[in-house]
């Protein structure tokens, strides 16, 4: 007799569809098969039954850059993600000025503490002004539990020289962490802004030639080489364009233990989005930008093919009235980049992906959790529907058609990208370690139900050779 069954559902197993029940005990998967008996029991009828999301990648809390606040805090972001099927996310203990990497991951392990609603891990991250003890530090942060560290090759205080990067590539090996990053080419993307500046073409479809392909391309291969010379495991993170997605393949035929991730917003989302007037268009800035019909269809053959990893929001969460600004006339150099995403993101990808058949069941798992466990070290206890993990656990309504806005959404951001867009399938009943946090669509759990999950590095004998071990006299 279990503690909880989920009967009569139609069941994401890794080798394809069962109609099967799940047994639940102490939170975790116990038992799945037919006729299960339990104290109590969820009925699953005429529902999909999933693994919960990960979110490997979205911000929430973080300190003040450029004056505008984050809207999302760990408890409104955490409910918007359950709302959207997602019962673990990983944001970022993102510094602020002057700040180490050890003190960000503090401020926001305070900021996380009794909100969360949903499981949660951090990531740490490593700027300019981490400090020289930068082994010190993710040594330290491993023992807590941190298995990875983000490093940007842009902006204004966050942006890492190669010095830094091949150091953190080092430690990182040597630890077993990932290593991810935001590559765009800082100087190309300041040298560009200022020339469309002295031209006067600051209106907002200039982004998209501020943050162009190039600029994510070149740093992209740049991140790649540096990884091939230091062994290092890697995650591009936010592959916006063809010609970055293509860089990550050419450097996996080389080797490079690489993965890969994109967003809604590179696949829903175009570079016309942002010729529109400029009220309008700020809907649609982030960082690198929307792109091109091309970049969108080779993304989507990507995420069908595996060419990318994992499907991440970057929920970027500022108020509209933030990202406007104070501008009579908002251009690209004025408004914030950033969108929100937690709560749309599996949403669109079940509804326009595995719905229409663009994605496989196993495709479709592996971008929305069985990845993103993998490789950021959860898969011990979460990402698949399997005997042992925790029993995070989505009852999706298959046939349930709604319209994308942001007054059906949960997040404190006023605004989705995505308002007015019809789509079908919806989480109707979230479970975490086999609770019911959002049940018939309405919030159960009080904030701090959501535990930190301590993640595992990977073993750094299994990373790649340095370029310093390898033996080119050789070679035939």
């Amino acid at each position: 007799m279990h503690e909880l069954v989920i009967t009569g559902g139609r069941v994401a197993l890794d080798d394809g569809w069962a109609d099967c029940d799940i047994g639940i005990d102490e939170g975790r998967i116990s038992a799945i098969g037919p006729s299960l008996q339990g104290r109590s029991a969820i009925d699953a009828s005429r529902r999909w039954v999933l693994p919960g999301g990960i979110d490997a990648h979205c911000h929430l809390d973080q300190p003040v850059w450029g004056g505008a606040r984050n809207a999302d805090d760990f408890s409104s972001g955490s409910i918007s993600a359950a709302f959207g099927g997602t019962t673990c996310i990983i944001p970022f203990g993102m510094p602020g000025p002057d700040m180490t990497t050890v003190s960000a991951l503090e401020r926001a392990m305070g900021c996380a503490a009794g909100r969360s609603v949903v499981d949660y891990g951090l990531h740490a991250v490593v700027t300019q002004a981490t400090g020289p003890d930068v082994e010190v530090q993710l040594a330290g942060l491993k023992e807590q539990g941190i298995a990875s560290v983000k490093l940007f090759m842009t902006y204004a205080g966050f942006a890492v020289d190669d010095d830094l990067f091949l150091t953190v590539l080092d430690v990182a090996r040597r630890l077993g962490f990932v290593v991810m990053v935001h590559a765009e080419n800082d100087a190309a993307i300041r040298r560009t802004r200022q020339k469309l500046i002295d031209l006067g073409r600051t209106e907002m479809r200039y982004h998209t030639v501020a943050h162009s392909e190039i600029m994510e391309r070149e740093a992209t291969h740049r991140a790649l080489a540096l990884a091939e010379m230091t062994g290092a495991r890697l995650t591009i993170v936010h592959v916006s364009s063809i010609q970055s997605a293509e860089e990550v393949m050419r450097a996996r035929r080389r080797g490079v233990d690489v993965a890969a991730e994109t967003c809604p917003q590179y696949v829903f989302l175009g570079a016309a989005d942002l010729d529109r007037p400029p009220v309008d268009a700020v809907r649609f800035v982030f960082s690198p930008p929307p792109r091109s019909p091309l970049s969108r269809q080779h993304l989507w053959q990507a995420l069908a093919e595996g060419g990318i990893d994992i499907w991440s929001s970057d929920h970027s969460p500022y108020f509209f009235a933030d990202k406007v600004g104070s501008a009579n006339r908002p251009g690209f150099t004025t408004t914030i980049s950033g969108v929100p995403g937690l709560e749309t993101r599996l949403p669109l990808l079940f509804s326009e992906g595995l719905l229409t058949g663009r994605l496989t069941l196993t495709r479709y798992l592996d971008l929305t959790a069985r990845r993103a466990a993998v490789i950021y070290g959860l898969d011990h206890c979460k990402g698949r529907i399997a005997v042992g993990l925790d029993a995070d656990l989505v009852l999706w309504d298959p046939t349930r058609s709604w319209r994308l806005g942001h007054a059906e959404l949960h997040s404190r951001v006023d605004f989705t990208p995505y308002e007015g867009m019809e789509i079908t399938g919806k989480p109707i009943t979230v479970l975490v370690r086999g609770t019911q946090v959002i049940a018939d669509e309405k919030l159960q759990a009080a904030p701090g139900f959501g535990c930190f999950v301590a993640r595992r590095p990977s073993d750094p004998a299994s990373a790649k050779l340095p370029v310093e071990d390898s033996t080119p006299w050789l070679d035939r």
